[in-house]
């Protein structure tokens, strides 16, 4: 049957002749596709950064492969690694294909492999769907804050102090009266530059992200023929 993953054994061959077998158990997968669904959500970055660290997630092909010509290989239970990244011009998530790992029934046979492929929504379209969720309104407010009490501890020194000018040029003067206030003042105005340089970087970094649930069904694109090794499973290595 096509697509099977299954280990025949014959007691007649040698050794030799039979580790020749086993290495040369391979089948080809060519470009195809299949019904899968995402077992894990994930938030995909859309900033430079969050590109070349995509999120990983897991896929479980829930249906038969279509290879062309109408042929169709039993891959449904399969497992398949996946990598996303964020695009925020699309409001999508796009998942290229990483490995597919298969089981026998019996536990003897595996497959683990690289693949290439992208994955699609159930609107045939490339990439997943999902929500776009901005985390930056809070440390913006904050950051926004944070220069106001500035200004405000910078209007104190100001005030606290008298200037005037000479031949020699202007010169500043702490009004001994107002030694208090000038020290809340500057206080406040450090104070409030160090958080808002803090939460000035935390809003940098805390760019829109693409929110993508589980349970998804979607379906997954190899887009590249891939040579299957089909690795047997010794007695004491088995599940």
């Amino acid at each position: 049957m096509i697509g099977e993953i299954s280990v025949l054994s014959n007691q007649g061959v040698t050794t030799v002749e039979a580790d020749q077998k086993k290495k040369a158990r391979t089948v080809y997968l060519p470009p195809s596709f299949m019904e899968a669904k995402l077992l894990t959500g994930f938030d995909a970055a859309t900033s430079g950064q969050g590109k070349n660290n995509p999120e990983p997630l897991l896929l479980r092909i829930q249906t038969p492969a279509v290879l062309p010509n109408d042929v169709k290989t039993n891959l449904a239970g399969c497992f398949v690694m996946a990598e996303a990244v964020g695009r925020l011009d699309k409001e999508r998530a796009d998942v290229r294909l990483v490995s597919l790992s298969c089981l026998s029934n019996e536990g003897k046979a595996i497959i683990d492999t690289q693949v290439k492929g992208f994955v699609t929504d159930s609107d045939s379209k490339v990439g997943l769907s999902g929500r776009v969720v901005s985390k930056m309104g809070a440390a913006t407010a904050r950051t926004i804050v944070a220069g106001f009490f500035g200004g405000m501890g910078d209007m104190l020194k100001a005030s606290a102090t008298t200037q005037s000018v000479s031949p020699l040029g202007a010169t500043t003067t702490i009004d001994s009266s107002q030694i208090a206030k000038y020290g809340v003042g500057g206080g406040l105005s450090e104070g409030a530059q160090s958080l808002h340089d803090f939460y000035l970087s935390l809003a940098r970094q805390a760019t829109p992200v693409i929110e993508v649930g589980a349970a998804k069904q979607i379906t997954v694109i190899v887009s590249e023929g891939k040579e299957l090794e089909i690795r047997e499973i010794e007695n004491d290595e088995a599940l």
